[in-house]
């Protein structure tokens, strides 16, 4: 019984993670009219600004293309070394970035060929616009890889439920009052029951979102939604957690 505990307390700390990663990734997004020239980008962001030539512009909008290839390759290593996202989930994510890439390297062939600088404006926009890597396809794979760390944890949980109910169905047959830990047990799957519940169905809310979508409003509250939702999911899980703990001192007690 200790070691499953022990490993539900990793698999929640891990899922724990997962949702500040996605939040931060929120935080930190571009604004909504281009690519925020910030990280590796500020210095040719700010020649632009003193004074935009093609020629900055060039090396902008190469450096925000090159930033966002860099986080989807990010991306995909997360994605592909997940141990709780469903294959279904990898497929459709590894999808969507892969027709992300292929978008982005059009566009830079664009920027790349442009020599009029009102064009080449237009053209750095779409960067952000088009493709919306950092305010939607990065949580998206945040998102649906903690929503399905919750389900996961949910298979956990029914081993631990089949292991206590055994040690209950036993105490009970020696007659012992088994009504705290019985009542331990059924909290616990309340609990694990109400996570799953809210971690459910948000893949399939998830992963058809597009950048378009986000463009006109309707994405971003459904990434907000999932986010609280899967905040109330972790909490749940801890309170299943303590309700296995507390069921397994009960059991104890009746030694």
């Amino acid at each position: 019984m200790k070691p499953r505990i022990t490993a539900l307390l990793a698999s929640l700390a891990l899922g724990g993670s997962m949702l500040f990663v996605s939040a931060g990734f929120a935080a930190a997004a571009a604004p909504a009219t281009g690519p925020a020239g910030k990280g590796v980008c500020a210095t040719d962001a700010a020649a632009v600004k003193a004074g935009a030539t093609v020629e900055k512009l060039h090396a902008f909008g190469d450096c925000e293309i090159n930033r966002r290839f860099a986080t989807l390759n990010s991306l995909t290593a997360k994605i592909t070394s997940s141990k709780v996202m469903t294959s279904a989930d990898k497929t459709a994510l590894q999808s969507e970035i892969g027709s992300t890439q292929a978008g982005l390297t059009s566009l830079k062939a664009t920027i790349d060929a442009e020599t009029a600088i009102p064009a080449l404006r237009q053209d750095i926009t779409k960067i952000a616009t088009d493709y919306r890597v950092y305010l939607l396809v990065a949580p998206q794979v945040h998102l649906v890889n903690a929503a399905d760390g919750v389900l996961a944890a949910q298979t956990k949980f029914a081993g631990v439920n089949t292991n206590l109910a055994a040690r209950i169905a036993t105490a009970k047959a020696a007659g012992k009052d088994t009504t705290a830990a019985q009542a331990d047990l059924d909290a616990m799957n309340a609990a694990v029951a109400a996570a799953a519940n809210l971690a459910g169905p948000l893949p399939a809310q998830l992963l058809p979102l597009t950048p378009a979508q986000y463009n006109g409003g309707t994405a971003g509250p459904v990434l907000t939604g999932a986010r609280s939702a899967l905040t109330q999911a972790r909490n749940d899980l801890k309170s299943a957690l303590a309700d296995a703990k507390a069921c397994r001192a009960a059991l104890k007690a009746l030694k």
